[in-house]
């Protein structure tokens, strides 16, 4: 469930449904990197002329 998933990454329900719903931009790079790091995964950034 959500709330699993958040427990599991310390966040709240309401953030993981923010996260899965794609509404990056609520969430700072580090609170994205402390949310892959229990999930055993890397976040990568690239940087580009828009």
């Amino acid at each position: 469930t959500q709330s699993e998933a958040a427990a599991r990454c310390g966040i709240t329900q309401p953030r993981m449904n923010d996260l899965l719903r794609g509404r990056i931009s609520k969430f700072s790079l580090d609170a994205l990197v402390n949310i892959a790091a229990p999930l055993g995964l890397t976040v990568r950034m690239r940087v580009g002329i828009s």
